[in-house]
């Protein structure tokens, strides 16, 4: 095969990667739950992930999602390796809002949207910071 036509299947499978990315964002932001999760900025989810694991009243069997995602992040073995430019990163994107869908349906609605509005409220400031 030439490199041609392997960067042409390179090329497809980004692109692919990417709507189906895309696509899935996009129907999990027009249902609820999944929309409140999806709102929270980036330092929220991350504290959401944090009560996930921290809270008693969540469920043993999701608190385990977040601590297997952290550790597949983080071991230098992926199903498609980091090295490759861009679709590297996508099998990544997919297993963390696999995860994040999957948590939402285990937890109860109540326990979920407290957990939300939790993660949402600002700590109170320990001081001014310059």
């Amino acid at each position: 095969m030439s490199w041609q036509v392997l960067a042409l299947i390179a090329l497809s499978a980004v692109v692919v990667g990417i709507v189906l990315i895309y696509w899935a964002t996009r129907k999990l932001r027009a249902k609820e739950p999944y929309a409140s999760v999806l709102r929270l900025r980036t330092r929220d989810k991350i504290r959401f992930f944090k009560l996930i694991v921290t809270d008693n009243s969540v469920p043993k069997t999701v608190k385990i999602i977040p601590i297997m995602v952290a550790l597949y992040l983080a071991m230098p073995i992926d199903l498609i390796p980091d090295f490759i430019p861009v679709l590297g990163y996508l099998d990544d994107v997919a297993i963390v809002i696999g995860a994040l869908a999957l948590i939402v349906r285990l937890l109860r609605s109540e326990l979920l949207y407290d957990l939300i509005d939790t993660a949402n409220t600002k700590p109170a400031s320990t001081g001014d910071r310059l």
